[in-house]
């Protein structure tokens, strides 16, 4: 991995930190959503400061080159979180559906008893 890639590395990581700062400030996003996105930058701030991690994790699972053992992590812990982020969103599409079928026989049954 050379010196320029671990650079890249670390200037992404800092950026996200400061996008997740902002994004909170403006109470764009709840600070339990942002957890998952700052240890998320924090293990590519530890990739890119601690260039033997990648290299280990490269080694370990015969990875041809550590750069692509970044990739891989990447792609594999955001493949992961959209998972989970589509599991939530059907469960709230759930809610929804019944909250709004609750809110139309609530509204049908007043209905009902105003015209008698």
């Amino acid at each position: 991995m050379s010196l320029l890639f671990s650079a890249t590395l670390l200037f992404g990581a800092l950026l996200t930190f400061w996008l997740i700062l902002r994004k909170i400030r403006k109470a764009e996003v709840t600070i339990a959503d942002s957890t998952f996105w700052f240890l998320f930058a924090l293990s590519l701030v530890l990739m890119g400061v601690f260039r033997q991690i990648p290299f280990f994790f490269a080694h370990l699972f015969s990875i041809e080159s550590p750069a692509n053992f970044v990739f891989v992590y990447v792609i594999a812990v955001l493949v992961i979180r959209e998972f989970y982020t589509t599991v939530e969103v059907s469960q709230l599409r759930a809610k929804v559906r019944s909250l709004v079928q609750h809110q139309a026989l609530d509204d049908a049954a007043q209905g009902d008893s105003s015209q008698r």
